[in-house]
């Protein structure tokens, strides 16, 4: 996918408040939902096509053929032309249930809740781990088929028609690359989700895993002073006994015995 660029300047949104896709390149060989998370999305896609599922089929060859134009997706909605039989491409949109200010709080206490969490969605990854601790918060982090609301003005009254279908698809390659897209679509930029994750960090949010370490920058760490190295114990009076070993079959114990006792002389004479 290329031409992928976020929105900036004048009165318009934040620099984050749209991610536009633009226009999708062909590419025939297109495979849709690399990753887990997309798989999900395509799944309900697909839960919500049962009744007419050849819609969906012909969705992909639209995605794949470059029929899908300026894609852009913003908070609780993705909108694009879609070009199919006629001259003038049909008007698409694919709306997600977005999380309201207390819904919010809950998911940013369950993702900030653990820094490899961050770490993991700044990589571009979002584990099972995440959408786990948001459900446990009451809240599904990957829309249900019911959460998807699709709209075009082709006279097709299937839902959903093969133009929204190629959207979706198109929304899956996003969803692969960047994980954020889909906290987009439930509501919050990435801006505001790092901004309130950090808020997190430096005053009430929950203690991270034991397992972690704060980072810190190269610039500050390298301008730390060392600390001194502890004085080094004193070397033993003399090099130790090898312990007695049981018999065991096929194991020379005299040479192994030897061996060790030369190792602990050769050991002791580096100390002194």
């Amino acid at each position: 996918m290329t031409d992928r660029a976020h929105r900036t300047g004048g009165a318009g949104p934040a620099p984050d408040e749209e991610i536009a896709i633009g226009d999708v390149p062909p590419a025939a060989r297109r495979r849709f939902g690399a990753t887990w998370w997309s798989r999900a999305w395509l799944d309900a896609l697909q839960q919500q096509a049962l009744i007419d599922p050849n819609r969906l089929p012909r969705g992909r060859t639209y995605a794949r053929s470059g029929a899908v134009r300026d894609a852009v997706v913003a908070a609780g909605t993705a909108s694009a032309r879609v070009r199919g039989s006629r001259p003038t491409p049909y008007q698409v949109e694919v709306r997600v249930a977005t999380f309201d200010d207390a819904g919010w709080g809950r998911v940013l206490d369950a993702i900030g809740g653990q820094l490899a969490h961050t770490a993991a969605l700044l990589d571009g990854e979002l584990p099972p781990s995440i959408v786990d601790d948001v459900a446990a918060a009451g809240l599904p982090l990957l829309p249900g088929p019911r959460e998807l609301t699709v709209s075009c003005n082709c006279p097709d009254r299937a839902v959903p028609c093969k133009h929204a279908a190629a959207l979706c698809y198109v929304l899956a390659d996003l969803l692969d690359t960047d994980p954020f897209a889909l906290l987009l679509l439930r509501g919050r930029p990435r801006t505001a989700v790092l901004d309130a994750l950090r808020d997190r960090r430096g005053g009430t949010a929950p203690a991270p895993a034991p397992s972690m370490v704060d980072t810190v920058a190269a610039a500050e760490a390298y301008a730390r002073l060392p600390a001194p190295l502890p004085t080094p114990l004193p070397p033993p009076a003399g090099p130790g006994t090898p312990v007695s070993l049981p018999a065991t079959d096929g194991v020379d114990l005299g040479a192994l015995t030897a061996l060790a006792a030369r190792a602990a002389r050769r050991a002791h004479d580096l100390l002194s």
